[in-house]
């Protein structure tokens, strides 16, 4: 149990935050049956394996085990503590909660929740300055330049950092911001005397948000001669550029209706896009796109289209971006803005009917990379040469068809055009593609069947607690039928399932109905995800009154058995504690009994 929010605390954030409408910030969901479903974003999922329950308020995801209430997910998501997990959710329907009862064990590290409250304090500020007729004049003037309009600025938070080496710190120091917090967050800089300077100066603010609205990070652009034109935010307990995208915070929800994702490589180019309306466009940060953006975006989208530049740069970036995206159940396009403009200039010179143009004419990623194929064969001078090449594309087949991104047309041109290419009869070609797809899905398959198998290993006596877990988790308002049998959790010997007990029990005590609570005052990951996995198990089988009546006769049954091997055990000890004196030995145990040596294993009364 929490030692800083009672029950009451808790209910109240589980109740404000429906489960649906968080895990929506982060993945796309959709119906299917009771419950909701979508890609479980604690492993690289490339099917949608977790599922969601608007009625129990838990989620589970049937791959990896992760499983939980609202905060278990923001927990597990955030890489947050409780208590932190519990404030992030607070603040995200405006709870108060009070300070806490306890000081918290802490390292001199400050918590990410500490973190964001600074980068919170610090957009403030640059937007302040922006805003100011002196301070800001020179970022303003820039602003305006690149005919970015006033709602957009005021809507995306851009700020000014001055010229100068210590306006922030100075600022922070008037308000007592722990500069420890400024410096991991990379806002300040420690010289080797140990006092600060401010590390974006003369600079415009983009300020960087995630999906659930937190300040994560900022970037900057130059304002003067500083020939490091872009400056981001270094990486931190916060910010990591390598999962982070610019303006995904306000363009997640038009991803998600529109199924679609515009991805630019600048800035400018993403807020000219929403200027124009076009929001369901996000930017990187100074990275090549990483397995993990295509794991945050395949949250949202089906389809994704990458829009560089037509330089030799923005090829070679899309090139990296395609391995990365034919991991994920995506539908990946290349588009390319014409006369070498950027997206940015392209829609002031333009317009957006041209550039919905440029995205309707994007390129399949599978033609793409079919072509670049065929010139690598064109450009091989030996037989060995052509045919590796031809491989690697066949290895990258094998994964789409995997993925179901390919249809049957596309997939019987793209084998007779291989077949063609290689010298091989199509039907060849059509064995190996399906020999790498076939073994791509038995390793899915094999993790899926993990959770299954965690569960095979229990004894008779061990799967009929788990049974009557599985019931009471559904139905707790038969415990009382449970402790007929099982007076106390401290009756159940299991290594495994006593832990579990030990959660069920004072929950069902106490009462409750409520499975959220449940998950959110347990602490153990492992047992939160045993307690979402046997209440999904429960569910799908019902019958609950039957399944605990005879769940608890085979533990009846049992009793005579565990007895005498209790029995067994509690003599050898006594034995071995009293040499070969048996009657001795017996005399001990018969006395022992009366009053129960708490040094001896399994010890009764």
């Amino acid at each position: 149990m929490n030692t800083f929010f009672d029950d009451t605390h808790i209910r109240q954030i589980l109740q404000a935050n429906d489960i649906i409408d968080v895990i929506r910030s982060y993945v796309a969901l959709k119906p299917r049956g009771k419950e909701q479903v979508g890609l479980c974003p604690f492993h690289d999922d490339s099917r949608p394996s977790m599922y969601v329950n608007p009625v129990k308020q838990i989620f589970k995801c049937f791959a990896c085990g992760a499983g939980g209430d609202v905060i278990k997910f923001i927990m597990l998501r955030e890489n947050l503590t409780f208590p932190e997990a519990v404030r992030v959710l607070a603040d995200r329907v405006g709870i108060h909660l009070p300070e806490r009862r306890v000081q918290e064990d802490r390292s001199n590290s400050p918590n990410s929740n500490e973190l964001e409250k600074t980068n919170r304090w610090a957009a403030k500020w640059f937007r302040h300055n922006f805003e100011d007729p002196q301070t800001g004049q020179q970022a303003r003037s820039y602003v305006n330049e690149r005919k970015i309009d006033e709602d957009i600025a005021r809507k995306f938070g851009l700020g000014c950092a001055p010229a100068g080496w210590e306006h922030l710190v100075q600022a922070a120091k008037r308000e007592n911001i722990p500069f420890n917090h400024l410096e991991v967050l990379g806002l300040v800089v420690r010289r080797e005397d140990g006092s600060h300077y401010d590390r974006f100066r003369e600079r415009l603010i983009f300020p960087v948000l995630d999906p659930m609205n937190r300040v994560i990070a900022f970037g900057g652009r130059t304002l003067g001669d500083d020939p490091a034109k872009y400056l981001n935010s270094p990486e931190s307990p916060l910010f990591d550029k390598s999962r982070s995208l610019y303006g995904i915070h306000t363009a997640k929800d038009h991803i998600t209706h529109s199924r679609e994702a515009i991805i630019v490589e600048g800035y400018t180019d993403c807020l000219m896009a929403h200027q124009f309306g076009i929001r369901n466009v996000v930017a990187t940060l100074g990275t090549a796109l990483t397995n993990d953006h295509a794991r945050v975006l395949s949250r949202y989208a089906e389809r994704i289209v990458l829009l560089f530049d037509s330089d030799e740069a923005g090829q070679r970036a899309a090139d990296r971006a395609i391995e990365v995206f034919f991991r994920h159940h995506l539908e990946v396009r290349l588009a390319t803005i014409p006369e070498g403009k950027d997206p940015c200039d392209y829609l002031l010179l333009r317009g957006k009917e041209a550039f919905d143009e440029v995205i309707h004419n994007s390129v399949d990623a599978l033609q793409y990379k079919w072509n670049q194929t065929c010139q690598r064969l064109n450009q091989a001078n030996s037989l060995s040469g052509r045919q590796q090449a031809a491989e690697a594309f066949l290895e990258l087949v094998a994964q789409a068809f995997t993925q179901e991104q390919v249809d049957a047309v596309t997939r019987g041109f793209i084998e007779n055009h291989l077949a063609q290419l290689v010298g091989l009869p199509s039907e060849e070609v059509r064995q190996r593609v399906n020999r790498l797809s076939k073994q791509q899905r038995t390793g899915v398959t094999r993790q899926r069947n993990t959770m299954e198998e965690r569960w095979l290993t229990l004894d008779s006596h061990e799967n009929a607690i788990r049974e009557i877990v599985e019931v009471l988790l559904n139905r707790p308002d038969l415990f009382s039928q449970v402790q007929q049998v099982l007076d106390s959790a401290d009756e159940v010997h299991s290594e495994r399932l006593k832990p579990l007990v030990q959660q069920v029990w004072p929950w069902c005590l106490q009462g409750e109905d409520n499975l959220a609570m449940l998950t959110a005052t347990c602490e153990d990951p492992d047992i939160c995800a045993d307690i979402t996995d046997l209440a999904q198990r429960g569910e799908e089988r019902g019958n609950f009154e039957a399944r605990l009546k005879g769940a608890l006769e085979r533990l009846e049954d049992e009793k005579p058995r565990q007895h005498r091997g209790q029995l067994r055990q509690e003599l050898a000890y006594a034995a071995q504690r009293y040499g070969d004196d048996v009657e001795a030995a017996l005399l001990s145990e018969i006395v022992a009994r009366q009053k129960p040596d708490p040094r001896r294993p399994g010890a009764v009364e």
